[in-house]
């Protein structure tokens, strides 16, 4: 699926995977200039969703393929 956004959803889990998306978020950041992101929670949803949204299409694309490997459903 291309990307035609700079918004990435990620569905977690737990408090866990929550916990590993807070340390996965500030190692991309920091790994790549600390770049503009919002991340929207909305922990109202089933599985807690969030939608991290960067002003760069081509880093929301890298950020969501490193979260994929990361979490193995690449």
């Amino acid at each position: 699926m291309a990307l035609t956004t700079a918004e990435t959803e990620v569905r977690l889990a737990g408090p866990e995977e929550a916990d590993r998306f807070s340390r996965f978020l500030h190692g991309f950041l920091s790994a790549n200039g600390f770049p503009f992101v919002i991340v929207h929670d909305t922990p109202e949803l089933l599985g807690q969703l969030r939608k991290v949204v960067f002003e760069d299409v081509c880093l929301s694309r890298k950020f969501a393929a490193e979260w994929s490997v990361m979490t193995g459903t690449a």
